[in-house]
């Protein structure tokens, strides 16, 4: 097993856990038995995570879930040190990976002081304590080897760097702290002493990039055509043709990591020495290319937009998104039965092609337009995409949103329509009507609630000013709407990005991985759905609520023209003359993503 393969494991054992929502106990007793298991051999904890400091302990973030309902890190002892006395005020557990520790507890006696309660306990490798505000949550741990680093693995109910807590001196006054995380002190791995390190880094340092959250963007410089073969899950696609034109506005900050790379073409040294030049000094090649991933053990996905793919079949998987096959549905539409057809891709591809009687609903719009499409709660609302995404998303948002309407996905889309040999139609206009008025605020109620339970975050148009400003984060500003009203007005500094496109390609218009997002909608409905679901796929992702009044700016979001025709990789859902084996060996790799995402443990998503 691979060095970061047993943590991976160990997180998702513990995300599972922890959306079970077991009781305490029972949550404190498997917790550590998959904890035990992670400390059971010391093989995985990648070297920059496992270095003393000479002055104090440290205590490293290896993960940090989403939601954080839990962190996992790395506490590094070096001979002699010790933490003052304290408490976490969550429950934690602490499993020793190396040496060993001294746990000494504490509990108030009569007088209002803290006393030891028994000797020190000794904890030595592979044996796992617990602690939390129900079995005793204050205590004073120091390294038990005197002459040797000693390493444990500590997990907590909510991120622990960032909770409140507090230490005691000897008479039991308390005092307050936030923690943090000691990740000053990691070596920079992007200004090395020898020259070669300075141009290039190997896979397992971007891998643990990727996995502790920071900034980072994997550009594969290949054309589409080369990049849909194969290219690891987050890398976004521009062709060394490409880089000056669109590496100004997919890449806005200019020292933000940007890591390159080919497969074995030379390409990768040339597209570096574009983007230094352009001035992106943090930009590096990845050693060994597409093979050296591939030699590294590392996942390898095909296709392109392949993580929003693979995090819209995860949706499928952890919710049982409903669907029904395409022959069942041209049944219910030869009875003329009670239900309507929301198609959920772009108007153009509508018009290219579409189901008998659908209507166009792009993504975004569709909390706004099916109450109008469909008032009675008895009317079955079918949504359709090409092939999966998209309709599984959307029919997922209908029903997070509580429509009481029955919500089903067409099954594989207009694919599946096609291999089922049922007609489509072409050249059709039908458009969702604008949300009424009396529908408008129950979608405005709805929306924010599924957003509140994704965790998104809601900003005012003085705090986007303070985001803008933070010299430290790559900020997106994106306006989710359609292309129409985008067109007509909106506000300086946004692109549009419709949402359910951006949901559809978010490595097209985010290849940042780890990058701030903001959302603008003067509805906020496209904006609170659009945002749920990025949220739910890792992101820190903002709704701004307001300054819609200085919507002035018109036009287009000045983003480079179309690629052209050169190299270009043909969608097996796009057009009306794909090949029927084609079609399928695109629905089969679909259904391969979550096991997919499983082995290569990056992603970081979640689904509410």
């Amino acid at each position: 097993m691979a060095t970061t393969d047993k943590l991976r494991e160990f997180i998702a054992g513990l995300a599972q856990l922890v959306e079970g929502s077991p009781d305490p106990p029972a949550l404190r007793v498997l917790g550590a038995a998959l904890l035990r298991k992670l400390v059971a051999s010391d093989d995985w904890l990648p070297e920059i995570y496992a270095w003393p400091d000479p002055e104090r302990y440290r205590q490293y973030l290896l993960y940090c879930d989403p939601l954080e309902r839990f962190s996992v890190v790395s506490f590094v002892w070096g001979p002699g040190q010790a933490t003052p006395i304290h408490d976490h005020r969550v429950w934690g557990l602490i499993g020793v990976l190396r040496g060993a520790e001294y746990s000494e507890r504490f509990v108030w006696d009569g007088d209002g002081r803290l006393a030891l309660q028994g000797p020190p306990a000794l904890l030595r490798a592979g044996e796992v304590d617990a602690v939390g505000p129900a079995i005793g949550d204050i205590h004073r741990v120091c390294n038990a080897v005197p002459d040797a680093v000693s390493i444990s693995i500590h997990v907590y109910g909510g991120n622990i760097g960032a909770v409140e807590r507090a230490t005691y001196d000897a008479q039991g006054q308390p005092r307050r702290f936030i923690s943090g995380y000691s990740s000053d002190v990691l070596p920079n791995l992007w200004d090395r002493s020898d020259n070669r390190a300075r141009t290039a880094i190997s896979p397992e340092q971007v891998r643990q990039k990727l996995l502790i959250g920071e900034e980072i963007t994997v550009i594969d410089v290949r054309e589409e055509a080369e990049f849909a073969l194969g290219h690891p899950l987050f890398a976004a696609q521009i062709p060394l043709r490409r880089i000056e034109l669109e590496g100004p506005w997919r890449l806005p900050r200019r020292d933000v990591p940007v890591v390159v790379y080919d497969n074995g073409q030379g390409a990768a040294e040339a597209a570096r020495a574009q983007l230094v030049a352009l001035g992106y000094r943090n930009a590096l090649v990845l050693e060994g290319g597409l093979a050296g991933w591939r030699a590294a053990g590392y996942e390898v996905f095909e296709d392109v937009n392949s993580y929003s793919k693979a995090f819209g079949e995860l949706v499928e998987h952890r919710r049982h998104t409903p669907s029904l096959p395409a022959e069942e549905v041209q049944v219910l539409l030869d009875a003329k039965a009670d239900a309507v057809v929301l198609d959920a891709r772009r108007f153009d591809e509508f018009n290219t092609m579409s189901i008998p009687t659908g209507v166009s609903v792009p993504g975004a719009e569709l909390l706004l337009s099916a109450p109008a499409l469909a008032p009675d709660q008895k009317t079955t609302i079918i949504v359709n995409c090409a092939g999966r995404t998209r309709s599984l998303i959307g029919t997922q948002s209908l029903i997070n949103a509580g429509l009481p309407n029955k919500i089903v996905a067409l099954r594989n889309g207009t694919i599946g329509w096609t291999l089922a040999g049922q007609n489509l139609e072409h050249g059709k206009l039908a458009r969702a009507p604008e949300s009424s008025p009396a529908t408008l605020g129950v979608a405005q109620q709805r929306a924010r609630a599924v957003a509140e339970r994704a965790g998104v975050k809601r900003l005012r148009h003085a705090d986007l000013m303070a985001l803008r400003r933070d010299p430290a984060r790559t900020l997106y500003t994106f306006d989710v709407r359609q292309p129409e009203p985008f067109a007509a007005g909106h506000l300086a500094g946004f692109r549009s990005a419709p949402g359910g496109q951006l949901v559809q390609e978010t490595d097209h218009f985010a290849p940042v991985r780890g990058a701030r997002i903001v959302l603008a909608d003067e509805l906020l409905v496209r904006a609170d759905m659009t945002a749920s679901w990025l949220a739910q796929m890792g992101w820190e992702v903002f709704v701004l609520e307001d300054g819609y009044e200085n919507a002035t700016v018109t036009g287009g979001d000045g983003a480079p023209g179309p690629r052209g025709k050169e190299g270009r990789y043909k969608r097996p859902y796009e057009g009306t003359e794909n090949k029927a084996a084609a079609m399928q060996a695109y629905l089969d790799w679909e259904f391969g993503l979550v096991a997919q995402l499983e082995r290569d443990g990056t992603h970081g998503f979640f689904v509410i």
